[in-house]
Protein backbone atom coordinates (compact mmCIF):
# COMPACT_ATOMS: atom_id res chain seq x y z
CA UNK A 1 0.00 0.00 0.00
CA UNK A 2 1.30 3.46 -0.89
CA UNK A 3 0.68 6.32 1.51
CA UNK A 4 1.02 9.79 0.07
CA UNK A 5 2.08 12.85 2.02
CA UNK A 6 -0.45 15.07 0.27
CA UNK A 7 -4.19 15.15 0.79
CA UNK A 8 -5.95 13.85 -2.33
CA UNK A 9 -9.52 15.06 -2.92
CA UNK A 10 -12.29 12.49 -2.63
CA UNK A 11 -12.90 10.84 -5.99
CA UNK A 12 -9.79 12.26 -7.67
CA UNK A 13 -8.62 8.83 -8.82
CA UNK A 14 -11.96 7.86 -10.36
CA UNK A 15 -12.14 7.46 -14.13
CA UNK A 16 -13.41 10.54 -15.93
CA UNK A 17 -13.73 12.06 -19.39
CA UNK A 18 -11.73 15.23 -20.01
CA UNK A 19 -11.79 17.08 -23.33
CA UNK A 20 -13.38 14.04 -24.93
CA UNK A 21 -10.62 11.73 -23.68
CA UNK A 22 -11.21 9.02 -21.09
CA UNK A 23 -8.69 9.17 -18.27
CA UNK A 24 -8.60 5.78 -16.55
CA UNK A 25 -8.51 5.33 -12.81
CA UNK A 26 -5.02 3.83 -13.14
CA UNK A 27 -3.81 6.94 -14.96
CA UNK A 28 -5.35 9.09 -12.23
CA UNK A 29 -3.47 7.09 -9.60
CA UNK A 30 -0.24 7.81 -11.49
CA UNK A 31 -1.16 11.50 -11.48
CA UNK A 32 -1.69 11.42 -7.71
CA UNK A 33 1.70 9.79 -7.11
CA UNK A 34 3.41 12.33 -9.36
CA UNK A 35 1.71 15.24 -7.61
CA UNK A 36 3.00 13.83 -4.34
CA UNK A 37 6.50 13.74 -5.84
CA UNK A 38 6.05 17.35 -6.96
CA UNK A 39 5.10 18.24 -3.38
CA UNK A 40 8.30 16.62 -2.07
CA UNK A 41 10.40 18.46 -4.64
CA UNK A 42 8.75 21.73 -3.69
CA UNK A 43 9.51 21.21 0.02
CA UNK A 44 13.21 20.58 -0.62
CA UNK A 45 13.52 23.45 -3.10
CA UNK A 46 11.79 25.94 -0.80
CA UNK A 47 13.92 24.88 2.17
CA UNK A 48 17.08 25.43 0.13
CA UNK A 49 15.99 28.51 -1.84
CA UNK A 50 16.05 26.75 -5.21
CA UNK A 51 13.88 27.75 -8.15
CA UNK A 52 12.06 25.26 -10.38
CA UNK A 53 9.18 25.52 -12.86
CA UNK A 54 7.05 23.50 -15.25
CA UNK A 55 8.36 22.89 -18.76
CA UNK A 56 7.31 21.24 -22.02
CA UNK A 57 3.98 19.37 -21.81
CA UNK A 58 3.55 20.14 -18.11
CA UNK A 59 3.71 23.86 -18.84
CA UNK A 60 1.17 23.37 -21.64
CA UNK A 61 -1.10 21.38 -19.32
CA UNK A 62 -0.87 23.99 -16.57
CA UNK A 63 -1.94 26.77 -18.93
CA UNK A 64 -4.47 24.96 -21.15
CA UNK A 65 -5.96 22.43 -18.70
CA UNK A 66 -5.00 23.79 -15.27
CA UNK A 67 -3.46 20.38 -14.67
CA UNK A 68 -2.30 17.38 -16.64
CA UNK A 69 -2.96 17.14 -20.35
CA UNK A 70 -5.66 14.42 -20.23
CA UNK A 71 -3.76 12.13 -22.60
CA UNK A 72 -0.42 12.68 -20.87
CA UNK A 73 0.89 11.22 -17.64
CA UNK A 74 4.24 12.69 -16.68
CA UNK A 75 5.57 15.86 -15.10
CA UNK A 76 8.49 17.76 -16.65
CA UNK A 77 10.36 20.17 -14.41
CA UNK A 78 13.02 22.67 -15.51
CA UNK A 79 15.75 24.16 -13.33
CA UNK A 80 18.55 26.54 -14.27
CA UNK A 81 21.88 24.73 -14.05
CA UNK A 82 23.16 26.40 -10.83
CA UNK A 83 20.02 25.37 -8.90
CA UNK A 84 19.93 21.98 -10.61
CA UNK A 85 23.50 21.21 -9.47
CA UNK A 86 22.62 22.20 -5.92
CA UNK A 87 19.64 19.85 -5.96
CA UNK A 88 21.84 16.99 -7.18
CA UNK A 89 23.95 17.44 -4.05
CA UNK A 90 20.82 17.36 -1.85
CA UNK A 91 19.83 13.78 -2.66
CA UNK A 92 19.93 12.88 1.05
CA UNK A 93 17.15 15.42 1.68
CA UNK A 94 14.70 12.96 0.14
CA UNK A 95 13.76 10.19 2.54
CA UNK A 96 12.22 6.79 1.77
CA UNK A 97 10.13 6.23 -0.30
CA UNK A 98 11.40 9.25 -2.25
CA UNK A 99 14.59 8.73 -4.22
CA UNK A 100 16.49 11.29 -6.32
CA UNK A 101 17.71 9.15 -9.20
CA UNK A 102 20.90 10.47 -10.82
CA UNK A 103 24.15 9.11 -12.20
CA UNK A 104 25.64 9.90 -8.78
CA UNK A 105 23.09 7.96 -6.72
CA UNK A 106 23.00 4.98 -9.12
CA UNK A 107 25.94 4.19 -11.38
CA UNK A 108 23.74 2.07 -13.66
CA UNK A 109 21.50 5.06 -14.39
CA UNK A 110 21.80 5.93 -18.08
CA UNK A 111 19.92 9.21 -18.42
CA UNK A 112 21.55 12.64 -18.57
CA UNK A 113 18.91 14.30 -16.37
CA UNK A 114 17.47 13.29 -13.00
CA UNK A 115 14.24 11.76 -11.83
CA UNK A 116 12.52 11.90 -8.46
CA UNK A 117 10.89 8.52 -7.78
CA UNK A 118 8.52 6.84 -5.36
CA UNK A 119 10.26 3.54 -4.62
CA UNK A 120 7.12 1.91 -3.25
CA UNK A 121 5.71 1.80 -6.77
CA UNK A 122 6.90 -0.01 -9.87
CA UNK A 123 6.41 0.90 -13.51
CA UNK A 124 7.81 -0.26 -16.85
CA UNK A 125 7.42 2.00 -19.89
CA UNK A 126 7.75 0.91 -23.51
CA UNK A 127 11.14 2.68 -23.65
CA UNK A 128 12.29 0.75 -20.58
CA UNK A 129 11.32 -2.54 -22.19
CA UNK A 130 13.15 -1.71 -25.40
CA UNK A 131 16.34 -0.53 -23.73
CA UNK A 132 16.37 -2.78 -20.67
CA UNK A 133 16.57 0.25 -18.40
CA UNK A 134 15.22 1.13 -14.95
CA UNK A 135 13.46 -2.20 -14.50
CA UNK A 136 11.22 -2.20 -11.45
CA UNK A 137 12.00 1.43 -10.63
CA UNK A 138 9.34 3.66 -9.15
CA UNK A 139 6.95 6.11 -10.76
CA UNK A 140 8.79 9.38 -11.38
CA UNK A 141 8.83 13.01 -12.39
CA UNK A 142 11.54 14.29 -14.76
CA UNK A 143 13.85 17.15 -13.75
CA UNK A 144 15.89 18.77 -16.53
CA UNK A 145 18.71 21.32 -16.29
CA UNK A 146 18.65 24.43 -18.46
CA UNK A 147 22.11 25.35 -19.71
CA UNK A 148 23.62 28.43 -21.26
CA UNK A 149 24.06 28.45 -25.04
CA UNK A 150 27.03 29.96 -26.82
CA UNK A 151 26.26 32.66 -29.39
CA UNK A 152 29.04 31.32 -31.65
CA UNK A 153 28.09 28.55 -34.08
CA UNK A 154 31.59 27.03 -34.06
CA UNK A 155 31.53 26.64 -30.28
CA UNK A 156 28.08 25.08 -30.52
CA UNK A 157 29.20 22.52 -33.11
CA UNK A 158 32.26 21.60 -31.07
CA UNK A 159 30.27 21.30 -27.86
CA UNK A 160 27.64 19.18 -29.61
CA UNK A 161 30.29 16.72 -30.89
CA UNK A 162 31.83 16.27 -27.44
CA UNK A 163 28.46 15.88 -25.71
CA UNK A 164 27.26 13.33 -28.26
CA UNK A 165 30.42 11.29 -27.69
CA UNK A 166 29.72 11.10 -23.97
CA UNK A 167 26.04 10.33 -24.55
CA UNK A 168 27.16 7.35 -26.63
CA UNK A 169 29.11 6.08 -23.64
CA UNK A 170 26.11 6.39 -21.31
CA UNK A 171 23.52 4.85 -23.62
CA UNK A 172 22.28 1.34 -22.90
CA UNK A 173 22.77 -1.06 -25.83
CA UNK A 174 19.58 -1.63 -27.79
CA UNK A 175 18.24 -5.11 -28.23
CA UNK A 176 19.36 -6.58 -31.59
CA UNK A 177 16.78 -6.60 -34.38
CA UNK A 178 16.96 -9.45 -36.94
CA UNK A 179 15.96 -6.96 -39.63
CA UNK A 180 18.92 -4.66 -39.02
CA UNK A 181 21.35 -3.93 -41.83
CA UNK A 182 25.06 -4.65 -41.45
CA UNK A 183 25.72 -0.96 -40.72
CA UNK A 184 23.19 -1.08 -37.87
CA UNK A 185 24.90 -4.14 -36.39
CA UNK A 186 28.32 -2.47 -36.56
CA UNK A 187 27.00 0.61 -34.78
CA UNK A 188 25.43 -1.64 -32.16
CA UNK A 189 28.75 -3.43 -31.57
CA UNK A 190 30.49 -0.07 -31.09
CA UNK A 191 27.83 1.06 -28.64
CA UNK A 192 28.09 -2.13 -26.62
CA UNK A 193 31.88 -1.87 -26.42
CA UNK A 194 31.73 1.79 -25.44
CA UNK A 195 29.14 1.06 -22.77
CA UNK A 196 31.30 -1.67 -21.20
CA UNK A 197 34.40 0.53 -21.22
CA UNK A 198 32.61 3.52 -19.73
CA UNK A 199 31.05 1.46 -16.93
CA UNK A 200 34.41 1.26 -15.14
CA UNK A 201 34.78 5.02 -14.98
CA UNK A 202 31.15 6.03 -15.16
CA UNK A 203 31.11 8.85 -12.60
CA UNK A 204 34.27 10.44 -14.00
CA UNK A 205 32.89 10.25 -17.54
CA UNK A 206 29.57 11.74 -16.47
CA UNK A 207 31.32 14.58 -14.65
CA UNK A 208 33.26 15.39 -17.84
CA UNK A 209 30.03 15.29 -19.83
CA UNK A 210 28.28 17.69 -17.46
CA UNK A 211 31.29 20.00 -17.38
CA UNK A 212 31.11 20.23 -21.16
CA UNK A 213 27.34 20.66 -21.17
CA UNK A 214 27.43 23.58 -18.71
CA UNK A 215 30.48 25.29 -20.19
CA UNK A 216 28.41 28.38 -21.05
CA UNK A 217 26.06 28.20 -18.06
CA UNK A 218 27.59 31.30 -16.54
CA UNK A 219 26.50 34.80 -15.66
CA UNK A 220 26.18 36.93 -18.76
CA UNK A 221 25.00 34.16 -21.11
CA UNK A 222 21.84 35.43 -22.79
CA UNK A 223 20.12 32.27 -24.08
CA UNK A 224 19.40 29.15 -21.99
CA UNK A 225 17.66 25.88 -22.86
CA UNK A 226 17.26 22.16 -22.25
CA UNK A 227 20.14 20.35 -23.97
CA UNK A 228 20.15 16.99 -22.21
CA UNK A 229 17.95 15.12 -24.71
CA UNK A 230 18.12 17.08 -27.95
CA UNK A 231 21.28 19.16 -27.97
CA UNK A 232 20.14 21.31 -30.88
CA UNK A 233 16.62 22.08 -29.71
CA UNK A 234 15.87 25.70 -30.68
CA UNK A 235 12.30 25.43 -29.38
CA UNK A 236 13.59 25.22 -25.80
CA UNK A 237 15.91 28.21 -26.09
CA UNK A 238 14.76 31.38 -24.38
CA UNK A 239 16.35 34.55 -22.99
CA UNK A 240 17.53 34.05 -19.42
CA UNK A 241 14.94 36.60 -18.22
CA UNK A 242 12.12 34.21 -19.17
CA UNK A 243 13.44 31.55 -16.81
CA UNK A 244 13.89 33.98 -13.91
CA UNK A 245 10.42 35.55 -13.73
CA UNK A 246 8.20 32.82 -12.22
CA UNK A 247 4.55 32.80 -11.10
CA UNK A 248 2.30 30.19 -9.43
CA UNK A 249 -0.77 28.81 -11.24
CA UNK A 250 -3.37 26.13 -10.44
CA UNK A 251 -2.47 22.55 -11.32
CA UNK A 252 -5.08 19.89 -10.53
CA UNK A 253 -5.76 20.31 -6.79
CA UNK A 254 -2.47 22.10 -6.09
CA UNK A 255 -0.28 24.76 -7.76
CA UNK A 256 2.87 24.75 -9.85
CA UNK A 257 5.45 27.44 -10.75
CA UNK A 258 5.61 28.49 -14.42
CA UNK A 259 7.42 31.27 -16.32
CA UNK A 260 5.38 34.47 -16.47
CA UNK A 261 6.11 34.73 -20.20
CA UNK A 262 4.48 31.34 -20.81
CA UNK A 263 2.56 32.51 -23.89
CA UNK A 264 5.72 33.26 -25.91
CA UNK A 265 7.36 30.05 -24.68
CA UNK A 266 4.39 27.86 -25.60
CA UNK A 267 3.89 29.54 -29.00
CA UNK A 268 7.53 28.96 -29.81
CA UNK A 269 7.26 25.30 -28.92
CA UNK A 270 3.72 24.37 -29.99
CA UNK A 271 2.37 27.16 -32.19
CA UNK A 272 -1.38 27.61 -31.58
CA UNK A 273 -1.12 25.74 -28.32
CA UNK A 274 -4.73 26.22 -27.23
CA UNK A 275 -5.95 24.08 -30.14
CA UNK A 276 -6.23 20.38 -29.25
CA UNK A 277 -4.27 17.94 -31.45
CA UNK A 278 -6.25 15.62 -33.73
CA UNK A 279 -4.19 12.63 -32.60
CA UNK A 280 -4.14 12.74 -28.82
CA UNK A 281 -2.11 9.54 -28.38
CA UNK A 282 -1.33 8.64 -24.78
CA UNK A 283 1.33 9.26 -22.18
CA UNK A 284 4.46 7.23 -21.86
CA UNK A 285 3.54 5.60 -18.55
CA UNK A 286 0.08 4.31 -19.43
CA UNK A 287 0.78 3.82 -23.13
CA UNK A 288 2.20 0.31 -22.56
CA UNK A 289 2.68 -0.01 -18.86
CA UNK A 290 3.17 -2.44 -16.04
CA UNK A 291 2.26 -0.62 -12.85
CA UNK A 292 2.60 -3.06 -10.00
CA UNK A 293 -0.87 -4.05 -8.77
CA UNK A 294 0.46 -4.92 -5.33
CA UNK A 295 1.19 -1.23 -4.80
CA UNK A 296 -2.44 -0.13 -4.61
CA UNK A 297 -2.90 3.44 -3.47
CA UNK A 298 -4.09 4.14 0.06
CA UNK A 299 -4.75 7.86 -0.06
CA UNK A 300 -6.22 10.12 2.56
CA UNK A 301 -9.29 11.91 1.23
CA UNK A 302 -9.65 15.62 1.71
Amino acid sequence: MVDLSILVPQGFTSEEVRCGYTVSSQAKEVWAIELDLLHQLDKVCRANHLSYFAGAGTLLGAVRHKGFIPWDDDIDIYMLRPDYDKLVRLSDAFQEPYFLHTAYTDQTYIRTFMRLRNTRTAVATEWDRKHGADKGMGIFIDIFPLDGISERSFQNRKQKAVCHFYRLLFSTPLRPDPQWKLSDKIIEMIKRAAFKISAKHRIQSFQKYEAELKKYSVEGTKMWGNRTIFFNCPKSRRPIEDWLDIIEVPFEFTTIPIPRNYDAILRQQYGEYMVFPADKGSGKLHQVNEISTEHTLAMRAK
